[in-house]
């Protein structure tokens, strides 16, 4: 039976790349779409069909933000499923697909019939865009899975099941099946292409993290030939004979080749005449494994590989002499270990009884280790000079002490776990109780691999020693179930990997935070390692008894964090209604010939206040507020020949109307030195008016309030200022707007004051100063107005299309003008390189290089990622809790739950001062499992070449645990 280890952190983060991916993934999809459905409906020349293709484009644009909310979703589920159901078939052999008959349609709906048309051939169109990468990344996850072969019906990600999340996505949506069918068919071919991209990204990402490509399984036909032996296993059905000691020769015919023998002793015999095979024999045995090629064939396969007529090409690998694997200090090669931890199959295959010739070498090892002289113990007095010397340096500049396996811990901390010649013992004395070739590797593979874990140096000392005095109990768990550290479920590696995880969450080693970690962490190992047996249950039940405890500890801070979390869930969604109504006012037919300061106003503060009343509404209103009707007055009072018409009207509705105005910014939260600029600049357009209004109040017809001023009166007006020729189109934000509150909550007020007191003067990186060379486009200062809270949140340096009117510019500060967009601060291109100009400016040339790989660093940082923060000049260890769709906003948490929110350009810059440094913090047992496996490559390329034998890397092994 196979397990499919759908639990495995490399798994998992591509499960993670999948969803961060599908929301982009989609935005593009919709792109697409929209491009298509406007072409296909502007050549049709059927009205009925012109029709449906232009519905279907609104109602798209409609949709357009719920996609891209609803796809990631509906990825992730699909996939989780997907995962599941593996675990449940990896248990059966692989079938084919049933066939889908007429008569099982037949007992579908009508609407699932449509469904399933609709599946079929949005798969036709994506599989031939992704076939070639698809087979990769096939062989990849499934070795990431822990399968022994390759099996594309597991693969989590395979077409079928993206395509239903897609298909899932547009059927929540509540238009009609015809137009959702042709949002469908104008994204298959975009979707094709972000299917192959994902699986490119996905296939590297495992081939970067060291995962090697499982195997296809081919089903062979027996062709004559056979083999004997007398302990081996006989292959095919020729006649031989074995002889003792698993000795055998091929019987006539194809060339069979000789069994592999069990036991202590022979040679394998010949190979049969014929088509000539080599003989098997060796085996853990330690006898001879070469017998030779039969008369009259040529090179064969088998187990012991043949000199003289022929060189297996499948030989086993090569182990260690029993008395090797009776040592105390490992001597089982990487290569060995690696098989098998990787490979389910290997004790059905390769495992048999220890020869008595092991215990014997076991009796000797354990009788030369109570020979040595006692090892000295731990030097208390060099660690406090140690201590001493590294306290007072910063975390993130301390360098990290050494744990060996071979060297004493405090004795202290671990008790009589602490001495290295008490862990070696307990292994001689299991390696004693072994009776299997599989128990004894499995010993070796926890030293192995926890020799590893010690070595790693991303996790703090005291951690590495936990590992280390946990070794006994760890070997105690190998010796019943072997290859336990194979299975990333087993709570014994969960226990490995759950505490160096949370060990991240401290940098400090000396602090007293991470002091209240450890302790329970020393109480758990040292009452497994005191315990004479241990089972999955001893480990499970340490493990949940830490994790209730982190839980705890994590409720509390989430009461903190969560405030900050909610008030920038709570600023998107307000945001991306506001993007909704804005796109709504820029429909309105009232909105040609308003001036470009009142229609930015409109669609940048307004929309914000409207949306926000919604959002808070809790009597379900349809106007909460009033301030979606007085938009109608706002757009009348400042079209000055409107006005000019209705000079009473003027007066009834400008007070209302400013009250109005300001109630609702102060509700939103606008401090008011901020909306100043606006309403300076309202006046200008209706004080004229009213003046003129003012100065014709003796005239009797002006009683009625319709009566027009005279046209002569008007030269007292000043000239009117020009507006846009076109309507003027609202932009998406790329973050949400926050007021001072929010921004509080949210930590942006930490994130400022570190900027402003660690940065000194503003940064200004290569992008930033080509926009200012740019003679076209004026870069956007910060207004006399604006606070500096309010220009570091919700808008950063912004490149305006052309400039604004001078009397509008100078009234607003420098405002944008209308439809001007933004800088995209996640969409930003990176620098492109030139040769030239790099030659001629090589400092240039190398900004650019190190502004493209910090952004490329920020753009791989995902949910859980772990970040050195330098905070009111301490370092704190801060982990990423959320970021923006458009990677424009990132929200780190510190210790006591403190939320840090800032900006993509904000942490650009720290990171450029080294204040904000990314830590490496992935799976230690998946790396060490990796180490054993590049090791083993380099091993097997090093025999390939002749520059190792079995006695050569053993001993190489040996040299690289003296010197771990």
């Amino acid at each position: 039976m196979t397990t499919v280890g759908s639990g495995s952190s490399l798994v998992k983060r591509c499960v993670h790349e999948a969803v961060f991916e599908a929301a982009s993934a989609m935005e593009r999809c919709v792109d697409t779409a929209r491009q298509g459905l406007e072409e296909s409906e502007r050549r049709s020349t059927v009205i009925a069909r012109r029709m449906a293709l232009g519905d279907a484009r609104i109602a798209l644009d409609k949709r357009a933000p719920t996609l891209r909310t609803e796809f990631p979703t509906q990825v992730e589920h699909a996939v989780s499923e997907a995962l599941r159901e593996s675990r449940e078939e990896a248990k059966q052999p692989q079938r084919p697909h049933a066939k889908i008959t007429e008569d099982s349609l037949s007992l579908l709906a009508d609407a699932e019939v449509t469904q399933f048309v609709e599946a079929s051939r949005l798969q036709q169109g994506v599989l031939p865009m992704v076939e070639h990468v698809l087979s990769r990344l096939d062989t990849l996850i499934s070795s990431a899975m822990g399968l022994p072969v390759v099996r594309p019906d597991l693969n989590p990600f395979r077409p079928d099941v993206l395509c239903r999340a897609l298909l899932q996505a547009i059927d929540r949506q509540p238009e009609d099946p015809e137009l959702r069918s042709l949002w469908v068919k104008h994204m298959t071919r975009t979707f094709g292409h972000e299917l192959n991209r994902l699986y490119k990204l996905l296939a590297d990402h495992l081939e970067a993290e060291g995962v090697q490509e499982a195997r296809y399984r081919l089903k062979l036909t027996a062709v004559g030939g056979g083999g004997g032996g007398g302990g081996g296993a006989a292959r095919g059905k020729g006649k031989g004979a074995g002889g003792a000691g698993g000795s055998g020769a091929g019987g006539p015919g194809g060339g069979g080749s000789g069994g592999a023998g069990s036991g202590y002793g022979g040679p394998g015999g010949p190979g049969g005449p014929g088509g000539g095979g080599p003989g098997g024999g060796g085996g853990f045995g330690g006898g001879a494994g070469g017998g030779s090629g039969g008369p009259g064939g040529g090179d064969g396969s088998g187990s012991g590989g043949g000199r003289d007529g022929a060189g297996s090409s499948q030989r086993r690998r090569p182990f260690p002499h029993m008395s090797r694997l009776a040592r105390a200090k490992t001597a089982v090669s990487h290569d060995v270990v690696h098989d098998f931890l990787y490979q389910p199959q290997w004790i059905a295959e390769h495992d048999e009884p220890l020869p008595e010739g092991y215990y014997e070498a076991v009796q000797k090892e354990t009788a030369a280790l109570y020979r040595q002289p006692r090892e000295e113990a731990f030097d208390e007095s060099g660690w406090a000079r140690w201590q001493d010397a590294h306290r007072a340096i910063s975390p993130v500049d301390r360098p990290p002490r050494d744990v060996d396996v071979q060297a004493p811990l405090p004795e202290r901390d671990w008790g009589a776990h602490a001495s290295a010649q008490n862990r070696a013992r307990t292994l001689m004395a299991l390696k004693a109780k072994a009776r299997k070739v599989s128990e004894v590797l499995g010993l070796d593979a926890v030293r192995t691999l926890v020799s590893q874990v010690a070595g790693d140096r991303r996790v703090l000392a005291p951690v590495r020693e936990a590992f280390v005095a946990l070794e006994p109990a760890l070997m105690r768990m190998a010796l019943a179930d072997p290859r336990f550290f194979g299975s990333d479920e087993h709570p014994a590696r969960r226990l490995v990997e759950s505490v160096a995880q949370r060990s991240f969450k401290f940098n400090d080693e000396f602090s007293e935070e991470f002091e209240s970690f450890m302790a329970p962490v020393r109480a758990t190992v040292r009452e497994l390692s005191d315990q004479n047996e241990v089972a999955e249950r001893d480990f499970s039940e340490r493990l949940q008894a830490l994790q209730t405890q982190w839980k705890a500890q994590d409720d509390e801070d989430a009461v903190q964090h969560q405030r900050g979390l909610q008030s920038i869930h709570f600023a998107q969604e307000r945001q991306a209604l506001a993007d909704k109504i804005a796109w709504e006012f820029s429909l309105r037919s009232d909105l040609p010939g308003v001036p470009g300061v009142v229609v930015d106003f409109l669609f940048q503060d307004w929309s914000l206040v409207i949306a926000h009343a919604q959002l808070t509404d809790k009597r379900g209103q349809l106007d909460p507020g009033g301030y979606l009707a007085v938009v109608t007055d706002l757009l009348w009072s400042v079209k000055r020949d409107a006005a000019l018409k209705q000079p009473a009207r003027l007066f009834e509705v400008v007070p209302s109307l400013l009250q109005t105005l300001r109630r609702g910014l102060d509700m939103l939260g606008k401090d008011p030195e901020e909306s100043e600029p606006f309403f300076t600049a309202l006046m200008r357009y209706h004080d004229p008016v009213l003046r003129l209004r003012r100065r014709r109040s003796a005239i009797d017809a002006e009683a009625s309030g319709f009566t027009p001023l005279d046209a002569g009166d008007s030269s007292l007006l000043p000239p009117t200022e020009p507006v846009p020729i076109e309507v003027p189109k609202p932009k998406a934000a790329e973050q949400p707007w926050l007021g001072r509150h929010e921004l509080t909550v949210a930590g942006f007020e930490e994130a400022l004051a570190d900027a402003d007191t660690t940065m000194g003067a503003p940064l200004v990186d290569a992008e930033e100063a080509a926009d200012a060379e740019e003679p076209a486009e004026a870069s956007v200062t910060l207004p006399p107005g604006e606070t500096a809270m309010r220009a570091f949140a919700p808008t950063e340096p912004v490149t305006v299309r052309a400039a604004p009117p001078a009397s509008e510019g100078a009234a607003l500060g420098g405002t944008p003008a209308a439809g001007t967009e933004p800088a995209a601060a996640a969409a930003e291109p990176a620098p492109v390189f030139q040769p030239g100009a790099a030659a001629e400016n090589p400092e240039a040339a190398d900004e650019d290089e190190a502004l493209a790989r910090r952004r490329a660093e920020l753009a791989r940082l995902r949910q859980g990622d772990w970040v050195d923060l330098l905070s009111h000049g301490k370092w704190r260890r801060a982990q990423l809790l959320w970021t923006s769709d458009n990677g424009a906003l990132f929200m780190f948490v510190s210790r006591g739950g403190q939320p840090h929110t800032m900006t993509r350009r904000t942490c650009e810059k720290l990171m450029k001062l080294r204040q904000l440094r990314i830590v490496d913090a992935g799976a230690v047992v998946d790396k060490a499992m990796r180490q054993v496996a590049d090791q083993a490559a380099v091993a097997r390329e090093a025999r390939r070449n002749g520059q190792l034998d079995e006695q050569d890397e053993a001993d190489v092994h040996d040299h690289d645990h003296d010197h771990a």
